[in-house]
């Protein structure tokens, strides 16, 4: 048994050194001429560029020159900006749409984040940060279900605050508007019936001769009427019922315009980025 096992051995051996042999003859390393190499694989190349354009004058070697490679180096930011805008015009055309749609929500949502009637940096921040993160959002695609529904639940969530923070200043502004002319409307109408109240006072002071009453509230219908014709005048400038139901209306169409914004910035991006 022993003796069999040797002589498993010993062919084992000689099986391995075999292996090794032919494994040197196989990657035998000669030596390369490297340049040699290279013009072999550019005559290759340029008799392949002759043949597709079945032109035997053209060569390559030209564009090989050095003053054609430095050329084509100076020339590297012009053939990206090339590629990036010319050749791409549409992606720039949306990116430049978005740039756009963003700076103008972003200005309309300093209004909301300023304290008081100051925007400063922080402000500007608050707003950039909010259309930064709707729109990463908006192209933020998600691996799993459980990434669907959160991301989906924070989609609904800063949409939300973004169709707030972008419409309620308008809609404020025509909803106050509004409340401004009303109220000028019923001052109107209580100073027409103070008015009525001192003439029939001053008449009835006037048929019992008592002249220091009727000059006395002759003096306080002048001043209702002087109010009256302020009031009046007010309304004749806007703040009537008419021109404040157009205003209240032109606040919804200002703010739904704001929400087309939102949603188209949401195309682009989708058609944009994807993260």
């Amino acid at each position: 048994m022993q003796e069999e096992k040797s002589e498993n051995k010993v062919n084992n051996g000689v099986e391995i050194l075999q292996h090794i042999k032919d494994i040197k003859a196989k990657y035998h390393a000669e030596p390369v001429d490297i340049v040699e190499e290279e013009m072999s694989f550019i005559d290759k190349l340029n008799r392949l560029v002759q043949l597709i354009l079945n032109d035997d004058s053209f060569s390559v070697y030209t564009a090989l020159e050095d003053s054609s490679l430095e050329k084509w180096k100076k020339k590297r930011f012009s053939r990206w900006l090339k590629k990036t805008i010319v050749t791409n015009y549409k992606n720039s055309f949306y990116f430049v749409f978005l740039t756009s749609i963003t700076a103008f929500l972003v200005s309309e949502a300093v209004t909301f984040y300023a304290d008081g009637n100051m925007a400063d940096f922080k402000t500007y921040i608050k707003a950039i940060l909010t259309e930064v993160s709707f729109i990463f959002l908006s192209g933020y695609k998600a691996s799993d279900w459980i990434q669907k529904i959160w991301v989906n639940i924070l989609r609904a969530g800063v949409f939300s605050l973004m169709l707030f923070v972008i419409s309620s200043q308008t809609i404020m502004g025509g909803t106050k508007f509004d409340t401004s002319s009303k109220a000028i409307q019923e001052q109107i109408q209580i100073l027409e019936a103070q008015i009525k109240e001192k003439e029939k006072t001053i008449q009835f002071y006037m048929d019992r001769g008592w002249g220091v009453n009727v000059r006395k509230h002759t003096d306080d219908k002048n001043k209702l009427v002087e109010k009256l014709i302020d009031l009046k005048d007010r309304q004749a400038e806007g703040s009537n019922a008419e021109v404040s139901k157009l205003v209240v209306y032109k606040s919804y169409g200002q703010a739904f315009f704001r929400v087309l914004l939102l949603l188209i910035s949401v195309l682009i991006t989708r058609r944009l980025f994807i993260f």
